[in-house]
Protein backbone atom coordinates (compact mmCIF):
# COMPACT_ATOMS: atom_id res chain seq x y z
CA UNK A 1 0.00 0.00 0.00
CA UNK A 2 1.58 3.08 -0.92
CA UNK A 3 1.72 5.98 1.51
CA UNK A 4 0.93 9.75 0.75
CA UNK A 5 3.31 12.67 1.80
CA UNK A 6 0.70 15.12 3.70
CA UNK A 7 3.76 16.65 5.17
CA UNK A 8 5.84 19.63 3.25
CA UNK A 9 9.37 18.97 4.06
CA UNK A 10 10.94 21.30 6.91
CA UNK A 11 13.54 23.85 5.78
CA UNK A 12 17.14 22.71 6.19
CA UNK A 13 19.45 23.63 9.26
CA UNK A 14 20.82 26.04 6.62
CA UNK A 15 17.53 28.34 5.67
CA UNK A 16 16.58 28.26 9.02
CA UNK A 17 19.40 29.86 11.29
CA UNK A 18 19.89 32.51 9.10
CA UNK A 19 16.03 33.33 9.19
CA UNK A 20 16.48 32.88 13.29
CA UNK A 21 18.79 35.24 13.29
CA UNK A 22 16.58 37.81 11.14
CA UNK A 23 14.08 37.75 13.18
CA UNK A 24 15.76 38.19 16.47
CA UNK A 25 17.75 40.82 14.93
CA UNK A 26 14.81 42.80 13.76
CA UNK A 27 12.57 42.08 16.89
CA UNK A 28 15.29 43.97 19.04
CA UNK A 29 15.73 46.77 16.81
CA UNK A 30 12.18 47.02 16.64
CA UNK A 31 11.87 47.20 20.49
CA UNK A 32 14.92 49.28 21.37
CA UNK A 33 13.39 51.49 18.87
CA UNK A 34 10.70 53.21 21.33
CA UNK A 35 13.65 53.88 24.02
CA UNK A 36 15.92 54.95 21.31
CA UNK A 37 13.16 57.88 19.81
CA UNK A 38 12.59 59.02 23.21
CA UNK A 39 16.58 59.90 24.12
CA UNK A 40 16.75 61.57 20.75
CA UNK A 41 13.92 63.41 21.48
CA UNK A 42 15.21 65.52 23.83
CA UNK A 43 17.47 67.11 21.44
CA UNK A 44 15.53 66.83 18.58
CA UNK A 45 12.48 67.54 17.36
CA UNK A 46 9.61 65.28 15.71
CA UNK A 47 10.35 66.48 11.93
CA UNK A 48 14.08 65.91 12.19
CA UNK A 49 14.28 62.58 13.99
CA UNK A 50 11.58 61.45 11.70
CA UNK A 51 13.68 62.57 8.78
CA UNK A 52 17.07 61.50 10.41
CA UNK A 53 15.53 57.62 10.60
CA UNK A 54 13.88 57.68 6.75
CA UNK A 55 17.01 59.05 5.56
CA UNK A 56 19.19 56.20 7.25
CA UNK A 57 16.47 53.47 6.05
CA UNK A 58 16.42 54.53 2.78
CA UNK A 59 20.20 54.40 2.57
CA UNK A 60 20.72 50.92 3.54
CA UNK A 61 17.86 49.76 1.27
CA UNK A 62 19.06 51.95 -1.52
CA UNK A 63 22.54 50.00 -0.80
CA UNK A 64 20.86 46.72 -0.69
CA UNK A 65 18.62 47.73 -3.94
CA UNK A 66 21.89 48.29 -5.39
CA UNK A 67 23.80 45.45 -4.18
CA UNK A 68 20.47 42.97 -5.29
CA UNK A 69 20.62 45.27 -8.76
CA UNK A 70 17.10 45.61 -8.18
CA UNK A 71 15.23 47.04 -10.71
CA UNK A 72 14.29 50.65 -10.47
CA UNK A 73 10.39 51.17 -10.37
CA UNK A 74 7.99 52.15 -13.16
CA UNK A 75 7.69 56.49 -13.54
CA UNK A 76 4.36 55.21 -13.73
CA UNK A 77 4.57 53.73 -9.96
CA UNK A 78 6.34 56.97 -8.70
CA UNK A 79 3.57 59.10 -7.47
CA UNK A 80 2.19 56.14 -5.59
CA UNK A 81 4.95 55.54 -4.05
CA UNK A 82 6.04 58.95 -2.99
CA UNK A 83 2.45 59.29 -1.24
CA UNK A 84 3.06 56.36 0.37
CA UNK A 85 6.47 57.46 1.83
CA UNK A 86 5.40 61.07 2.57
CA UNK A 87 1.42 60.10 4.06
CA UNK A 88 1.92 57.10 5.44
CA UNK A 89 6.15 56.63 6.63
CA UNK A 90 6.36 60.21 7.12
CA UNK A 91 3.25 61.18 8.86
CA UNK A 92 3.22 58.23 11.08
CA UNK A 93 7.26 58.81 11.96
CA UNK A 94 6.48 62.23 13.33
CA UNK A 95 3.45 61.87 15.06
CA UNK A 96 5.22 58.30 16.76
CA UNK A 97 8.13 60.76 17.60
CA UNK A 98 6.08 63.40 19.58
CA UNK A 99 3.74 60.99 20.72
CA UNK A 100 7.15 59.76 22.56
CA UNK A 101 7.27 63.23 24.31
CA UNK A 102 4.05 62.56 26.20
CA UNK A 103 4.17 59.08 27.01
CA UNK A 104 7.16 56.57 28.38
CA UNK A 105 8.21 54.46 25.76
CA UNK A 106 6.81 50.95 26.84
CA UNK A 107 3.39 52.57 26.47
CA UNK A 108 4.22 54.09 22.99
CA UNK A 109 5.38 50.32 22.05
CA UNK A 110 2.09 48.70 23.69
CA UNK A 111 -0.16 51.20 21.43
CA UNK A 112 2.25 50.98 18.54
CA UNK A 113 1.78 47.22 18.10
CA UNK A 114 -2.01 46.84 19.29
CA UNK A 115 -3.11 50.09 16.70
CA UNK A 116 -3.50 47.87 13.79
CA UNK A 117 -6.22 45.60 15.48
CA UNK A 118 -8.50 48.58 16.25
CA UNK A 119 -10.15 48.80 13.48
CA UNK A 120 -10.94 45.10 12.97
CA UNK A 121 -12.62 44.95 16.32
CA UNK A 122 -16.17 44.44 16.24
CA UNK A 123 -17.67 46.96 18.29
CA UNK A 124 -20.13 45.64 21.35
Amino acid sequence: MATLEATTPLPSERVRAPALGAALVTVSLWASAFVGIRSASRQLSPEALALGRLTIAAVALGLLALIRREPLPSRRDLPAIAFCGVAWFGLYNIALNEAERRVDAGTAAMLVNVGPRWPSQEPS
